[in-house]
């Protein structure tokens, strides 16, 4: 009986002790949570959730807005939480080649796009030729307006678009062979008929991408690689020189370098999938240039309207050294260098202005873009400048649909569930607000 009773003292003990082991691994997250250096690497682009008294309040409290920000707080500063979440993306792509990244698509051999350049290479948001036509007719007004009275010269640039340059990998799941009309096949036959002076630098990478003797793209990143870059600036700088009859300064190559570490926008679908260990990069070029400016060349000042694949040319030190002053509108609506402070805007009822003040008009857009053409530059600066004649109403329209982008996707989505093109449904909006086919 004492053996017994002993035996079960033991266990007793035992279990205790296991117990107290388990505890004590439970609170060490806990413990070592008001350490900050525990967290691991910060992630990428994920911005840690903050809570404090001030959000404690009975209608946050009532409608559960309070608990979620605790609950979210509390999670962030879960020691060691970076390295969990790293560890199951790692474990999602590299068992199931998945990854929850928003926006990111894995392509065939590890070849990684942006969903919105798949969607308008194979035409699945073409808002039909009827009313491309209608933004390159403005567009092509514009232009000659700022020509003919104010010798200012509106340029623009097609820029490169990943799905266009490498669609042989482009998941099956989208169905690549079924292929649509684009918006940006539209907006070149467009031009091309109403002799819009513009450069097409999608089409440049698509035909030099077979002799160009370093990769324009790297497989993990979404812009042009850095030795694509400055291609594109070579080839931008001349077309302005052609266009204006300026002598710019020169572009000199110094010399190369290759590498396959992470440097600017090389590899820039990477950084937010926030995995645990780096994946093999390709051996990039990184050419060394020299811009060389002297009392023959000529500085002239530019404004640009452009996306994200503008910040290469700024962080390269193309954009200061190349013009003498580059004011640059981020999508028209958010100025450089304070992009994302949506409190400091672009001030529409000054554009007239703002372009009067610049030699050279650069609206720089990629081809996933393309559907929504300058952000509403043309149309407010048509306003200003020939306020005589009105923008088409369905432009405007069109504008107000595509302005937000959760309705533009819920457009897309509708569109879909319908069973209906996207053209056509696009009209039939159109129509609804007011905007009569002409």
């Amino acid at each position: 009986m004492n053996k017994i009773i002993q035996n079960l003292k033991n266990r007793n003990r035992i279990s205790k002790l296991v117990f107290g082991v388990v505890i004590a691994i439970l609170l060490i997250p806990v413990g070592l949570s008001f350490w900050k250096t525990t967290y691991g690497p910060d992630l990428f682009s994920v911005n840690r959730s903050q809570v404090s008294m001030k959000d404690l309040s009975l209608k946050n409290v009532l409608s559960n807005t309070f608990q979620d920000k605790v609950e979210s707080a509390c999670k962030n500063k879960i020691a060691f939480g970076n390295y969990w979440v790293r560890f199951h993306n790692e474990w999602q792509y590299r068992l199931f080649r998945a990854s929850a990244t928003e926006k990111l698509v894995l392509g065939k051999e590890d070849y990684f796009y942006e969903e919105m350049y798949i969607t308008e290479y194979l035409g699945h948001n073409f808002i039909g030729d009827r009313l491309m036509k209608k933004r390159v007719e403005a567009l092509k007004r514009l232009q000659e307006i700022l020509k003919s009275e104010y010798n200012i010269d509106l340029i623009p640039v097609l820029e490169p678009g990943k799905a266009f340059f490498s669609p042989e990998f482009i998941p099956d799941r989208y169905h690549p062979e079924i292929k649509g009309r684009s918006n940006y096949e539209s907006f070149v036959d467009w031009s091309q008929k109403l002799q819009v002076n513009y450069l097409d630098l999608n089409r440049y990478f698509s035909q030099y991408k077979k002799t160009a003797p370093h990769l324009l793209y790297s497989k993990y990143g979404v812009h042009w690689s850095t030795f694509g870059l400055w291609k594109a600036a070579d080839t931008l700088t001349h077309f302005i020189e052609r266009t204006t009859g300026l002598n710019l300064p020169d572009i000199q190559h110094v010399s190369d370098t290759n590498s396959t570490f992470n440097k600017d926008l090389d590899f820039d679908l990477e950084p937010p999938m926030n995995l645990l260990f780096p994946l093999p990069h390709e051996t990039m070029n990184f050419p060394i240039k020299k811009i060389v400016n002297d009392s023959q060349h000529t500085k002239p000042k530019v404004l640009t309207v452009g996306d994200s694949y503008y910040w290469g040319l700024i962080s390269s030190g193309y954009t200061t050294q190349m013009f003498s002053e580059n004011t640059y509108w981020y999508y028209n609506k958010t100025k450089w260098p304070n992009i994302w402070a949506w409190n400091d805007t672009v001030n529409y009822a000054q554009i007239k202005q703002n372009v009067l003040e610049h030699r050279v008009i650069l609206i720089m857009i990629t081809d996933a873009n393309i559907y929504k053409f300058s952000w509403e530059f043309v149309e407010q600066a048509l306003l200003q400048f020939d306020p005589k004649n009105p923008v088409d109403r369905e432009l405007l329209i069109l504008n107000q649909l595509f302005r937000d982008n959760n309705f533009y996707n819920q457009l897309r989505i509708d569109a879909l569930r319908k069973g209906i093109p996207f053209q056509e449904y696009i009209e039939q909006k159109i129509r609804e607000r007011g905007g009569k086919p002409q």
